[in-house]
């Protein structure tokens, strides 16, 4: 599903939850390539899961 923008950001989810931060990084910006950046921010910005990544993701 390489044009489903929901599977890498549910990935960039559980990664952040593992703490392997620079990993959910990497599918967040894959999850934008993919979903819009400004979608997938409001998205991210509401989803708790990425709260440890909140403060750069308000700076995109």
């Amino acid at each position: 599903f390489p044009q489903e923008a929901i599977i890498p950001f549910n990935l960039s989810c559980y990664a952040c939850q593992l703490q392997q931060l620079d990993v959910a990084r990497l599918w967040l910006r894959r999850a934008a390539g993919i979903g819009g950046k400004e979608q997938i921010k409001r998205l991210a910005l509401s989803d708790p899961d990425l709260q440890p990544l909140w403060p750069e993701i308000e700076q995109l």
